[in-house]
Order: C-alpha cells, then structure tokens, then sequence
C-alpha cells in the first residue's frame, strides 16, 4: 500500500466489519472494551500500545493480533504520527461450516489458557499484507461480487493464520503478568460466580489497596467494571442464543435484574431485549480514537 494512502474505508454486513483506517491524532488513556465477535488486528505503523487481558503489547510494524470473543482490549495513541492499521471483526457464521472449526482454531482460547500468545511479529513474511489488500479490494466490486468474494478472502486469511500459529516460530512471548495473571484466568473462570476484593485479595495473598492498585494498572480498569462488562458480554451472548434476559442475567453473575438491566444499557447503549435471538445490527456509533470498530456497540 502507499506509504501516502490516507483513505479511511470500511466494509460493513450483518457478519463482517473490515476496515482499513490511517488517523493522526492521540488519546490520553487506552480505549478499553470486550464484545463477542472475533477480531484480527494488523498494524502498519505509528506509535501505540496495544493491551490485552492486563498483558501490554508495542506493535511493530506489520505485526499481527489475534482477539477471540470476550478478551478485553484497547489501544492507546502516544503521538500524532501517522497511525494506520487494518481491522476485520467477524461472526463465525461467516464462515462455511466444513471449514468453520479449523479456520476458528487460529484463536487461540482465553479462557482456558491465558498464557497463549496472540501477538505476532514480522507477520509480513507469511504474506498477509496481500490477503486484507484483497479484502480492501472488495469495497470497489459490485453487491453481487461482494458478497461472494467476502467470505472467500476472509476464510483465506484466516487460513494463513492458521498456518502461523502452527509453526509459531515468529511468535513473541509476551512477559507474564505473574500474579495479574493468575487473577484475570480467576475471574473469568468464575465470572457466573459472587466474587468480592475481599476474597480475591484473601486468595492471592494480598491487601485489597494493593490489588486495586496493580490490578488498575495492568488492566487500565478496576477489578468490579472489569467483572462488569465481561458479564454484561456473556449476558448478551446467551440472549443471541434465545435465552430470557433473566436467565442470561442471572447465569452470567447477576444477582439483581434491575442492576443488570441499568449495565447493559450504559455499556452497550440498548436494552437487554433488542438483543434477544438475533445476530445484533453492525453499529457505526465507535467513539473517535479507537482501531476496532466492533459489531456491537461498546462504551469506551
């Protein structure tokens, strides 16, 4: 691409948002938040920090990202220089279904193994600067070629990911966050679950001021609105999935529905019910500042 380019573009279906996006400005904080959509995240330059579940990343040119559902993320800009990246979230049912488990597979599952890597650095030498140039070339093709071609080159992506992560000898080891660590993989084991500072603080052996501290300064957040906004997540996964908004409230650690009810909407900005058994619309309403324009509204 042209070192020049600075037009923005974005591609936008009910179960793909792909964006090519350059801007020169800076944000004071990360732009942190978490959504049910997966997430493949190329940088091509400027200056950032990147950080993901506590763990800081400082992309390097054409180094690639990799975010499953759920991970909680954002992206601080540290100068006004230029800052371009491609960003490509998507619904598994993008995929074809003979294909979907394999291609899926590039992601590597948070949840049950916090210590895998999702940072990769030069990806340039497996050739992904071709493969989202040809989903960029995608936004000139007509509605009917468009809609073919899409899943076709997202699948190919996906696929070279895939054979990344499978040699994995570009990979960079992120540094553990030690005991942080430890703290996030609880917390998401246990997010359906009453969870108090004091019984965190109890189990890792630590006071509740210093947890706050170090938690606020690995993660960008507090200990309760990072709990929050993950249960607020799975909530809304399990209302796709057709449950009632007070079974999905109370099965993702929610004991009081009024309460759940008044976080869903502050952090997704609509009610639990529109939401309910559908794949939820794409949203365009992403505050200024942030790289991942995801499928579902968020507040940053």
């Amino acid at each position: 691409m042209p070192q020049n380019e600075e037009q923005s573009m974005q591609i936008l279906t009910d179960t793909l948002n792909f964006r090519y996006d350059t801007s020169k400005y800076t944000t004071d904080n990360y732009r942190l938040h978490c959504h049910n959509f997966y997430e493949v995240y190329f940088f091509l330059e400027g200056d950032v920090d990147y950080q993901a579940e506590g763990k800081k990343y400082k992309p390097a040119p054409n180094s690639l990202l990799l975010l499953p559902p759920h991970m909680f993320h954002g992206v601080k800009i540290n100068t006004d220089s230029p800052y371009r990246r491609f960003s490509m979230h998507f619904h598994p049912s993008l995929l074809s279904p003979d294909r979907r488990a394999f291609l899926l597979s590039a992601f590597p599952p948070f949840e049950k193994n916090p210590t895998q890597n999702i940072y990769y650095e030069p990806a340039e030498h497996f050739g992904f600067p071709i493969y989202f140039e040809a989903l960029r070339a995608c936004a000139s093709k007509s509605e009917r070629m468009k809609e073919q071609q899409l899943p076709i080159c997202a699948e190919a992506l996906l696929s070279q990911i895939v054979s990344l992560r499978e040699t994995d000898s570009l990979a960079v080891q992120n540094p553990s966050t030690g005991t942080i660590s430890q703290i996030i993989w609880y917390l998401n084991q246990h997010l359906s679950e009453e969870i108090s500072l004091d019984q965190i603080a109890e189990r890792f052996f630590i006071s509740k001021h210093h947890l706050n501290k170090i938690f606020r300064k690995a993660t960008g957040t507090t200990v309760f609105d990072y709990l929050l906004r993950k249960r607020v997540i799975a909530a809304q996964q399990l209302l796709i999935n057709g449950s009632s908004a007070q079974s999905a409230a109370a099965a993702s650690g929610f004991k009081d529905y009024s309460a759940f009810y008044r976080s869903y909407t502050r952090i997704l900005g609509h009610s639990p019910m529109k939401d309910k058994g559908v794949l939820p619309p794409p949203s365009l309403s992403v505050p200024r500042g942030m790289e991942e324009f995801s499928l579902t509204p968020d507040s940053h």
